[in-house]
């Protein structure tokens, strides 16, 4: 599978004419953190673990698109499901 590497695509822009600084780039992505609901109308108990399972195991956004990190920003949120 092939991963994206958004750094060298940007680099790629500026060789080629495109006026980025690259040293003022800054990366925004967005993060998750799934929760149990405090009520009864969420998923089933095992559905909840399996998901946040999931989604704690799973490739994290900066990772997959090689960002580097120091100039990450990172917006995280909880979930409820």
């Amino acid at each position: 599978m092939e991963r994206p590497d958004i750094p060298a695509l940007l680099q790629q822009a500026q060789a080629n004419g495109c006026g980025i600084d690259i040293s003022d780039v800054t990366y925004y992505v967005g993060h998750e953190t799934v929760l149990p609901r405090d009520d009864s109308k969420g998923l089933p108990r095992w559905m909840e673990v399996f998901y946040a399972l999931m989604q704690r195991n799973s490739v994290h956004q900066s990772d997959y698109f090689r960002l580097p990190s120091e100039s990450l920003v990172e917006i995280g949120r909880q979930v409820s499901i």
